[in-house]
């Protein structure tokens, strides 16, 4: 389907109306609450809409007929899709990516000669200083690495149950790395925040009276 929505709502309101669908007949195919349906008919636009839980998504790809992971995406739970990104930007990310390591070190010392702000450049000489670890100079506990890992994974294993943590292999790849080499702590982290994402309920009561109309 072409879509020119650009947030989770108005995704889900475009095939709503395309398939004739109400909040009801909705909520009912996909198994879920209608205070479930009108939250995310409301996320992107309203602040006040909780972040929608994994398992949620994709009851509500399956009712709707869409791959579950434009869903993620527009959810945040994976980055924007690479042509969201300009034409040379992904051109120079792909040739970085085949460069031998002594060059990609050429065009680190360029970029760290040129950065003007100094957390890009303490990113950008950790990294060098540690060149054969993807994940240098990122900070594994910061709740924005952690996020990103939970919901990479989340997408990668298409978890819907709190259970599915324990399907991660060691060699699965995460944030370009793998899983087995991350440290325990790190693990541990994403982990429980996976559980606690797949594990959210939306509570009607909680809903915004102005929603139910």
């Amino acid at each position: 389907m072409t879509s020119r929505a650009t947030t989770l709502g108005g995704f889900i309101t475009e095939l709503m109306e395309k398939q004739q669908h109400s909040n009801r007949s909705l909520a009912a195919a996909a198994g879920i609450s209608e205070g479930a349906v009108r939250n995310l008919l409301k996320y992107g636009t309203d602040t006040r809409a909780k972040d929608p839980d994994a398992r949620t998504l994709q009851q509500v790809a399956n009712a709707l007929g869409v791959n579950p992971l434009r869903l993620y995406r527009l959810a945040g739970y994976l980055p924007p899709a690479p042509d969201t990104h300009s034409v040379r930007a992904e051109f120079v990310a792909d040739v970085f990516d085949r460069l031998p390591v002594d060059k990609q070190e050429a065009v680190l010392g360029v970029l760290d000669a040129m950065a003007d702000q100094p957390a890009v450049t303490r990113t950008v000489q950790e990294i060098r200083s540690d060149r054969l670890n993807p994940l240098a100079g990122f900070d594994l506990q910061s709740p924005h690495i952690t996020r990103l890992m939970a919901n990479e994974l989340i997408a990668q294993y298409q978890m819907t149950e709190t259970v599915d943590v324990g399907h991660i292999e060691p060699d699965a790849q995460v944030l370009q790395n793998q899983w087995k080499d991350l440290p325990q702590a790190t693990q541990e982290r994403v982990k429980a925040l996976i559980r606690h994402k797949l594990s959210l309920e939306y509570d009607p009561t909680m809903v915004d009276p102005e929603w139910r109309k």
